[in-house]
């Protein structure tokens, strides 16, 4: 039986569920700030104003909006939080210090400025003026550096590069000093979302997992767990004119094809990240805008995470390992995991990230081949295994079974709860492999140290991160050019998927959201998933 027929066979009843996790926004293109970089290594804000150039349709002040996501939030107290999920349902009420251009970098946003001394290991970050949150109380240096302080007690440190001291200097000055050099200073610090202090002071921690209040353009009415979220308009936001909408909800819905329904229904006015082609199609032909880019910053990859360490099971023989990557059809994979919409990729990178080494050969698709190479690893009938997945990823647990089916290795699928999942995967002795989704980046060096390497708050203990993969990871942390970066950033994803197989990509998904045709600058997916502009979004007439 030809492998295309057993893939379908055994996706058929997965990929008809259709369920959808991780979310996020995107900055626009056409970005509030213009980032000006000079030889001191100082970034600067030069304006604060909406984009020059509206789209077709007069700008219509007010108005009601209602988005669809397929993501529950998690947490609003974001140094606690581990999936970049929680940060679209957060962005319109916590402001990032900085915010990513298309290139990967970022910019100041909430800040004014960045500065690099790089001889000195410092990174300054300088306020705006006058910055109110909406509790009242002042957005000064003491309350940036309380936050940021926040990540490192929270056992977050890696994600704000470790550092050494979080020093207040002046009123709106904090000056970070680090014990090793890195490029990252600025996404690392940037992507930090800035929380009252008072609110945290006077209602403590628990209260701030379900309530948010910052220095955004809206203000959190009521959060209701697993349902949605509710805001109104900031009428003291620091960008005069802005927000233009009144009122905000983000509905969390689990199911695609209900998402479709309130589309078509209006019933929300933007839906986020389809992958079927067919729901795709009728969001199209019923004139819903397509919104975002195909860009590494706005696509997901699924794949597997091998048990690489292990020396119980198969898994951690590399000739095992490799074997199995000669049993992928990559395309057919690919295509089947995408609804036709998505690529295969040889490296966990997509074809316009950093990452990603031009040049770089998918494994030989070649099932006699796998089956020698197993034999000669001792397994020449196979072996038993499992995939443990979350529900969303049943999919591509199911079509890994068809694969790993035609060269006799059984595997039983075990779906299981995120925490659950997430406990297993610190344990190197799992008898299996982990099904799984991650947001693809343009530039991979921070995700890449988060969720693989031995410093990563969600390293995966089952891999190997031999020094191959960690050496030149770090090196492109601590590179002083960007061509020395990329660099080494693509051996370290050469390492992880191709030569020791720690981590097997089987599809690029670049998600397909849709928004009302009188919608205009939604800013959703223009730059990444991760951010958005919610100040900017507003309704024509």
């Amino acid at each position: 039986m030809k492998f295309k027929k057993v893939l379908s066979m055994f996706l058929a009843a997965s990929m008809c569920a259709g369920a959808l996790s991780g979310c996020g926004g995107s900055a626009k293109d056409s970005a509030e700030t213009t980032a000006q970089q000079s030889a001191s290594g100082e970034t600067t804000a030069s304006a604060e104003s909406s984009a020059e150039s509206k789209p077709a349709g007069t700008l219509k002040e007010g108005g009601d909006l209602k988005i669809a996501i397929p993501q529950f939030q998690k947490t609003f107290f974001m140094p606690q939080s581990t999936s970049t999920g929680d940060w679209f349902a957060a962005q319109p009420v916590l402001e990032q210090l900085g915010r990513q251009l298309e290139d990967g970098s970022y910019e100041p946003w909430l800040a004014e400025k960045f500065e690099t001394d790089a001889d000195n290991l410092t990174f300054t970050i300088t306020l705006r003026d006058g910055v109110k949150v909406s509790d009242g109380s002042d957005c000064n240096a003491e309350v940036v550096a309380w936050n940021i302080q926040q990540y490192v007690d929270n056992g977050k440190g890696s994600e704000v590069c470790n550092p050494k001291s979080i020093e207040v200097v002046d009123d709106k000055t904090v000056k970070i000093t680090f014990d090793e050099w890195s490029n990252i200073w600025d996404s690392a610090i940037g992507s930090v979302f800035i929380a009252s202090k008072k609110a945290y002071d006077d209602n403590g921690e628990e209260w701030c997992k379900t309530h948010a209040v910052g220095t955004g353009p809206f203000i959190l009415d009521e959060y209701v767990t697993d349902n949605k979220v509710t805001y109104h308009k900031n009428p003291d936001y620091r960008i005069a004119g802005e927000p233009h909408i009144d009122k905000l909800e983000i509905d969390m819905m689990s199911d695609v094809n209900t998402m479709m329904s309130a589309m078509l229904n209006k019933e929300v006015g933007v839906a986020l990240k389809f992958e079927s082609d067919s729901i795709i199609k009728q969001l199209q032909n019923a004139g819903f805008t397509a919104i975002g880019r195909k860009t590494a910053n706005v696509a997901d990859i699924k794949h597997i995470i091998w048990n690489s360490k292990s020396d119980k099971h198969p898994m951690g023989d590399l000739k095992v390992r490799q074997a199995i990557m000669h049993a992928i059809p990559w395309d057919d994979v690919a295509g089947a995991l995408s609804g036709g919409i998505g690529e295969a990729t040889p490296l966990f990178a997509a074809p316009d990230s950093w990452a990603y080494k031009e040049g770089t050969e998918f494994y030989e698709y070649n099932i006699d081949l796998a089956k020698s190479m197993l034999a000669e690893a001792g397994y020449p009938d196979g072996f038993d295994t499992k995939i443990y997945c979350k529900s969303q990823d049943n999919d591509t647990a199911t079509a890994f079974q068809a694969i790993l089916s035609s060269v006799n290795v059984n595997a039983e699928v075990v779906t299981m709860d995120a925490s659950a999942l997430a406990e297993m995967q610190k344990d190197d002795d799992i008898d299996g492999f982990i099904a799984n989704r991650g947001a693809s980046k343009m530039d991979f060096t921070a995700n890449y140290i988060r969720l693989y390497s031995t410093e990563g708050i969600k390293n995966h203990g089952i891999m190997l991160d031999p020094p191959e993969f960690e050496d030149p990871l770090f090196a492109a942390r601590a590179a002083k050019t960007q061509d020395e970066k990329k660099e080494k950033l693509q051996e370290a994803a050469v390492a992880l998927a191709h030569d020791y197989v720690m981590i097997t990509p089987l599809a690029i998904i670049y998600y397909q959201s849709f928004a009302d045709p009188a919608l205009a600058d939604t800013g959703i997916y223009d730059v990444s998933l991760e951010q958005w502009t919610p100040e900017a979004v507003h309704w024509t007439e």
